[in-house]
């Protein structure tokens, strides 16, 4: 049996702003006939830092889950967004899995119980001008090859990369016209490296 918490978030620029991330542990394969298992929870960062070390069990807990031979370990984050992004987010989200008919994701009550109330209102939400349009959900993610046999516990430390090419103005004013912050944004490729998230695991 594995237990996997999330114990720190560390977000370097573009993506060192302050607001709620979400993190989506996926286990590739885990034992035979069990194509994945995922767990998705919400966390509040501060200039793109959060410690969970002293968290409560129920805010840090991702999956207690039986593993088998060789398995990928593969997380996903979002960008720290505000409250209406983040309620828009969910719903793409919520819409996407009922479509494809994928299995439910294991979402945190504290999750759902806030967006059961906000889907009665219209989505009136958009996105900031810190990052384009074209910016991805799940906007960085990295992963691990792990094997039951060899599992020990202690602290994983995942490398996030970019998962698409986008364009960023943040290290601009807001003040200053759209034109000149979209001339003047930073472009950041797929692949570069902003940030880590490391995790506790107990085999």
């Amino acid at each position: 049996m594995m237990l996997l918490e999330l114990s720190k978030i560390s977000l370097d620029s573009p993506l060192d702003q302050s607001g709620q991330c979400l993190v989506l542990a996926e286990l590739v394969l885990p034992r035979n006939a069990i194509q994945s298992k995922t767990a998705l929870r919400e966390v509040s960062v501060k200039k793109g830092q959060r410690s969970l070390a002293r968290a409560p069990f129920y805010e840090k807990a991702l999956l207690k889950e039986k593993v088998d031979g060789r398995f990928g370990l593969k997380v996903s984050i979002t960008r720290p967004m505000g409250h209406r992004e983040r309620s828009r987010f969910l719903r793409q989200l919520l819409a996407t899995g009922i479509e494809e008919g994928a299995d439910a994701l294991s979402f945190p009550a504290s999750i759902l119980g806030g967006l059961a109330a906000e889907l009665l209102s219209e989505a009136t939400d958009q996105l900031a001008d810190r990052i384009t349009d074209d910016s991805p959900a799940f906007i960085a993610a990295g992963g691990l090859d792990l094997d039951s046999e060899t599992l020990q516990s202690g602290t994983l430390s995942i490398p996030l990369k970019l998962t698409q090419s986008f364009r960023s103005s943040q290290h601009l004013k807001l003040s200053q016209k759209r034109d000149k912050r979209k001339a003047e944004s930073k472009t950041y490729r797929a692949g570069t490296k902003v940030g880590e998230l490391r995790l506790k695991l107990e085999a």
